[in-house]
């Protein structure tokens, strides 16, 4: 009855009910209990920020929330003015503290979870990222239109989602702007247009007025998503190619790029790429500036070229999203297009097929994905590109491997100027420049969509191939390798884990220079130093030219390339048990924890434990925790994975767990583990596949953990951490990695066996029945001089056996 009372009076036609009459319900405390009070009454949430909901329970008491405590918001929409006044009314007399009225006692339950009720407003839909992006244009060029992305409020009801864009338009004509694209992918709620908004309009953006900034049918406004790569400035050299390699005897391809349009005809690529065009052609992209994605597809294939590694024997797709405007010198997002909307037909192109068309790339498991938002750095809230790289990675069976992101803004140094940096000791200088890069980790978030969790995401780390710097130039970590200048740093969702891995990216050297703020370091990406990948000639048309860059986009295409190849381990897995790659729905999950499985923060993580602050031993959770924003869970080492040996053995599981589910596994005990007192070594390694809310800041519906027989993360007595991440950091995501490391034999006295349990907790009511699709590998590990052969003793022992059953309550 209350429900109707404020609705009294709309239109019964849905396109008449506008959805810009939202209003924020600020709640106090768990918002599942405000959910609960208001399922009854009948109105559409569009979205809602759950402020830290799911973190309750995993937070230790020395872990604070950096970012301090957030309101949580939920929005409502009503249909008519009228109706929110009613709504505001009511407020303000519980506010007051009134009784309720005769309908309205529901009310006054729900008002009681509330710290305020207010309608959307233009200060919500344009945050000040937003203003600073559309002053810098119009500074820039005070003529010029200005792009923006207009995000709508999604709606449950098709025929308003149908009428959404023309609603658009008339706010737009009032201005004189124009739609350039629309997209809706209805998976991710998500309703968006690239408008192109005159000066004048844009500025009344800027200042939060006018008929844009104030109209009711937009739920945000923002910066165009932007990209572009601009060519080495190095001459390059040139490579003899393989003579010997025959197209023929390449496999089908199990990895795509999305990237820039590769050259194809490069002798290094030639007869090993598969270009798929779908919005980008190659009349829109000149050979001579095919940078990128030839760079991406030449590491891929044949790594950095200065290490002379063999090419994967795959072919490769690559589906280009980067266009080469002629009027301008580098590669860029196509400015006439969303982004997203070209991800997504891209996948759909390789995936499903578009337009009537068969799929083009069906047996692919991973897509590197190294082009972000260089206006999109994450904050808090996962984007909309995030969202949609999680969504897909589910519904089409992918591993997206991201790029974190490169950040080239320049920091302060804490030299006092040009002369005291460059009198000083390059031992100083690489200690001052760690610490610098430390003091400013506020400014190096990742770029969207770093920040999505079913995605491998990939830091650099200031390592190549490239032999010694030379002279005249400042190599800032001369002594070993830690992440380099220009990689972005996490965390990710809620606090979670990012990046996952680091690889090397290349050796960025320091550019300084004295500025009226004092003396500032960023990083420099020469030529001189730097990975060895096929590259165009701009000058001569060479088709052997290479070239040398850096970059997190570097070290993903190296990910990437190690992921091919623990694809064809586990193919070659399955072909012993006479099943085919393709049969096996978890691959990409699968894939994902053993590119994971092998990583380790090693020497990186000791130095840095040392040298960064807080400096005193009972703040190492926060030296802990500053450290895996850098490194993640470290640099993976494949070999590991991928190659066996007597001393180790790496088992894989798979399956899917409900809510309350503990999946039991028991791992047969080597002898050698029983009686031996040398080093021994327990690695696991769980990667899930979560379902997401898409319209909420806690977003994962479900969280698995790897526990013990008791339900708990205590692990093995005998057996420790080695120096690695917090659990704390660990939970928040969808891989959990931990290493063990021991000498006492204690722990393998079991005759069942090792117990490691998989345990499932649902973290929204909506996700209670759903099942939640896992992959673990376990590797299991003695010293080398341990004589028995462990591979062949646990491998000839039966199988690791899941066994459903009741959660272990805590």
């Amino acid at each position: 009855m209350l429900r109707q009372s404020i609705a009294a009076g709309s239109n019964s036609n849905p396109a008449f009910a506008s959805p810009d009459r939202a209003l924020v319900f600020e709640v106090i405390g768990p918002v599942e209990k405000f959910v609960e009070a208001v399922q009854q009454i009948g109105f559409e949430w569009l979205t809602e920020d759950y402020a830290n909901a799911e973190l309750e329970d995993t937070t230790s008491a020395d872990d604070s929330d950096e970012d301090g405590v957030v309101s949580s918001l939920m929005y409502i929409t009503i249909p008519t003015i009228a109706g929110v006044e009613r709504m505001l009314a009511m407020w303000n007399r519980f506010t007051a503290k009134r009784a309720p009225g005769a309908d309205e006692q529901d009310w006054w339950k729900v008002f009681g979870y509330l710290s305020a009720i207010r309608p959307w407003n233009a200060t919500d839909r344009i945050d000040p990222a937003t203003q600073a992006f559309i002053g810098r244009q119009l500074q820039r060029d005070p003529d010029a239109p200005v792009r923006l992305e207009v995000d709508l409020w999604y709606r449950g009801d098709p025929i308003l989602r149908a009428t959404a864009r023309e609603g658009l338009q008339q706010v737009l004509d009032d201005v004189g702007g124009t739609i350039l694209d629309f997209v809706t992918i209805d998976p991710i709620r998500y309703q968006v247009a690239l408008v192109e908004v005159p000066p004048d309009g844009a500025g009344g953006v800027q200042s939060r007025s006018g008929a844009v900034a104030e109209a009711d049918q937009i739920m945000s406004i923002r910066p165009q998503s932007f990209f572009r790569s601009n060519p080495n400035p190095d001459s390059g050299d040139t490579i003899i190619a393989d003579e010997g390699f025959d197209e023929d005897d390449l496999r089908p391809a199990v990895a795509a790029i999305l990237d820039g349009y590769p050259m194809a005809n490069h002798r290094l690529l030639a007869g090993r790429v598969d270009v798929e065009e779908v919005d980008i052609t190659a009349a829109m992209v000149p050979v001579t500036r095919r940078y990128h994605g030839t760079a991406i597809a030449s590491l891929i294939i044949h790594g950095d070229l200065a290490a002379g590694e063999q090419p994967i024997t795959r072919k490769l797709k690559a589906v280009p999203i980067l266009a080469a405007p002629q009027d301008l010198s580098d590669e860029r997002l196509d400015t006439d297009y969303l982004p997203l909307g070209m991800i997504y037909r891209a996948v759909l192109a390789l995936k499903a097929g578009l337009n009537g068309n068969p799929p083009t790339g069906p047996d692919v498991v991973l897509i590197n994905h190294s082009v972000c938002d260089a206006e999109g750095s994450f904050v808090r809230r996962p984007s909309v590109w995030a969202r949609l790289l999680d969504w897909m990675s589910t519904e089409y069976g992918v591993l997206f491997v991201v790029s974190s992101g490169n950040i080239t803004r320049d920091f302060p140094t804490g030299f006092a100027d040009e002369a005291a940096y460059a009198a000083a000791t390059p031992v100083d200088r690489q200690a001052s420049t760690m610490l610098a890069v430390e003091a400013t980790k506020g400014i190096r978030g990742l770029l969207s969509p770093a920040e999505a969790m079913n995605v491998l995401t990939v830091g650099a780390l200031h390592l190549d191939e490239a032999g010694d710097c030379p002279p005249g130039h400042v190599d800032p970590f001369p002594s070993f390798g830690v992440t380099n200048l220009g990689s972005a740093i996490g965390p990710g969702i809620n606090r979670s884990l990012k990046p996952d891995l680091v690889e090397a990216g290349g050796r960025q050297l320091a550019a300084t220079e004295d500025t009226a703020d004092g003396h500032v370091l960023w990083p420099s990406d020469t030529g001189i130093l730097g990975q060895k990948a096929a590259a165009p000639d701009p000058i001569a048309g060479s088709l052997s030219r290479t070239a040398r860059s850096t970059g997190t986009s570097n070290s993903a295409a190296l990910v990437t390339r190690a992921g091919i190849r623990v694809v064809d381990a586990i193919e070659e897995m399955l072909e012993e048990e006479g099943l085919e790659l393709t049969s096996f729905e978890r691959r990409a999950l699968a894939t994902r924890a053993l590119l994971i499985h092998g990583s380790a923060w090693r020497d990186h993580g000791d130095i840095l434990d040392q040298i960064y602050p807080p400096a005193t031993p009972r703040q190492w959770r926060a030296r802990r925790s500053s450290i895996t924003k850098f490194l993640g869970y470290g640099r993976p080492d494949f070999e590991r994975v991928v190659a066996g040996d007597t001393n180790r053995i790496t088992l894989l599981a798979d399956d899917a767990v409900s809510h309350e589910q503990l999946h039991e596994y028991r791992i047969p005990i080597p002898e050698s583990m029983i009686g031996s007192k040398e080093l021994r070594r327990i690695v696991m390694t769980l990667a899930w596949s979560p379902p997401f809310h898409p319209t909420s800041i806690a977003y994962r519906g479900a969280a698995l953990d790897i526990v013990d027989r008791d339900g708990k993360r205590d692990f093995w007595r005998g057996l420790k951490k080695v120096m690695q991440p917090h659990p704390d950091d660990v939970r928040r995501g969808t891989v959990a990695h931990f290493v063990l490391e021991g000498e006492n034999s204690a722990v393998f006295t079991d005759s069942a066996g090792l117990f490691v349990g998989v345990q499932a907790r649902a973290l929204s009511p909506n996700y209670r029945e759903t099942p939640v699709p896992y992959a673990l590998a376990i590797t299991l590990e003695v010293a080398a001089t341990v004589r028995e052969d462990i591979y062949a003793s646990v491998s000839a022992a039966l199988r690791a056996a899941v066994r459903p059953r009741a959660r272990i309550q805590q």
